[in-house]
């Protein structure tokens, strides 16, 4: 029998192996801001999210940038698909992964970060801490879909479903802030590092995939099952 994986993030795929149940726990609302709050030039523009960059993308003619950073292979894929040269990607796909990138090489310089009003703030702190000068622009902000949370809660209650997944910190919220932890008939995968901490505060037992992405994660899914 084919896996029912439930989907929480806002975006995901298309499979034939596995039966995929998208139910998106986050909506996307932008932020408006006053576009007079950038500067002309930026050293470097760092984007931390596929959501960051599309949001910003009609931004980009009125600033110059000398390079540009981003996290994951989804941003930079974006990227490319808006025709977004991309000078940087850490090979680990987290905010830590790009601090590691810049370590003894970012100083002095002057740093955009567009990104969720939600944003941990770990980046923009260390980078500071090595004389940048960093803006921090909050261009949106997550907001949970209550709607697809009670339907995904109804599908474990009923045993309609045999995994669970979250890509994100605000997506474990938007659950176990209103529902207790899912029952050990259901196995709950994370992508990241940071998902998975943030459902241990919750005390939800998941599993991590290697691969950092949506696919990558069916992937250790469906290893999983074949065993």
């Amino acid at each position: 029998m084919k896996p029912i994986i439930v989907v929480t993030s806002t975006r995901t795929v298309q499979r034939e192996d596995v039966e995929i149940r998208h139910y998106p726990f986050i909506d996307i609302v932008p932020i408006q801001f006053e576009q007079s709050c950038l500067k002309p030039h930026y050293d470097w523009l760092i984007f931390t999210s596929v959501n960051a960059i599309k949001i910003f993308e009609p931004y980009l003619a009125s600033i110059r940038v000398n390079h540009i950073a981003v996290i994951g292979s989804k941003t930079k894929k974006m990227a490319e698909k808006l025709n977004i040269t991309v000078d940087t990607m850490p090979e680990s796909y987290t905010q830590e992964g790009l601090i590691d990138e810049f370590k003894d090489k970012l100083y002095n310089q002057s740093v955009l970060i567009p990104c969720s009003k939600l944003a941990r703030d770990k980046l923009t702190t260390q980078l500071s801490e090595w004389s940048n000068q960093v803006q921090r622009l909050h261009i949106y902000e997550p907001v949970t879909n209550t709607e697809n949370v009670n339907k995904v809660h109804e599908l474990i209650k009923n045993n309609e479903v045999t995994h669970v997944t979250f890509s994100s910190s605000s997506a474990v919220s938007s659950y176990f802030d209103k529902y207790k932890v899912i029952n050990d008939a259901v196995t709950v995968y994370a992508i990241g590092e940071i998902t998975q901490r943030k459902l241990n505060t919750y005390h939800q037992p998941s599993k991590i995939a290697s691969e950092y992405t949506l696919e990558g994660m069916i992937n250790t899914i469906l290893k999983e099952v074949e065993l």
